[in-house]
């Protein structure tokens, strides 16, 4: 846990694309679990072989309901909502418009066998926050189950005193079969949230102009600018 006043990178932008060595340890133990298949068994996951991983470790799986939850979530993972997360919806751990995106990869977890890198920042009310990566496993099993990690290089002294919000920033797809160097160098895709276009917080989004060349109100249109009225 930081000291105050030594967080200023985790709290005030940090690095999107850190790779966190802990997701790496446990990138190697999955891949080295899986033997060239697209995913390891369930059963081969043994807790106590992730020693020092644990707190940070969580396993997800479908409910009856059919909603990911999080069937394990160590200690770190619950000092995020200062609460236990066992049986808590994963999607539910994020903001209402991360929350389509998250469930969109986890369908993707599902129907391939590639691994997901995601960029997350954990906010907590009044604005102040931190850097994770989460990295999320595939498993093989009969239900859908889900091995993941989150970590963070640093984490402020209010860590696990206050409750968080998780906001998804950006995604990485890994082929497990490509070179772990791969792993450590592909850069980040970039994510916006809703909330950050209509509060202006990317210079990109673009205004209205009426045919006489005033501006309109700002829509979050992101990549164009669209002129209303001229020739008919």
């Amino acid at each position: 846990m930081c000291q105050p006043g030594t967080c200023a990178e985790a709290i005030d932008g940090g690095n999107r694309n850190m790779r966190h060595e802990q997701t790496l340890r446990l990138y190697s133990y999955w891949n080295e679990k899986r033997a060239g298949r697209p995913a390891p068994d369930r059963s081969e996951i043994a807790p106590a072989a992730l020693g020092a991983l644990l707190p940070s470790v969580m396993l997800l799986e479908r409910d009856k309901r059919g909603d990911i939850v999080m069937r394990l979530a160590g200690s770190q993972l619950c000092s995020l909502r200062c609460t236990e997360l066992r049986d808590a919806s994963f999607a539910s751990l994020f903001i209402p418009d991360s929350r389509t995106g998250v469930r969109k990869i986890l369908t993707s977890l599902e129907n391939g066998n590639s691994v997901v890198v995601m960029d997350v920042f954990a906010r907590r009310t009044g604005g102040s926050g931190f850097r994770l990566e989460m990295a999320l496993f595939p498993l093989a099993d009969e239900k859908v189950r889900i091995l993941g990690i989150a970590t963070a290089k640093r984490t402020p002294e209010w860590f696990g005193l206050v409750p968080t919000q998780l906001e998804l920033h950006g995604l990485r797809h890994i082929n497990p079969d490509a070179d772990l160097a791969f792993l450590q160098s592909r850069p980040s895709i970039p994510l916006r949230n809703r909330s950050e276009d209509t509060q202006n917080a990317y210079p990109h989004g673009l205004q209205v102009i009426n045919g006489k060349g005033v501006f309109g109100p700002k829509r979050a249109m992101r990549a164009f600018r669209v002129l209303e009225g001229g020739k008919k």
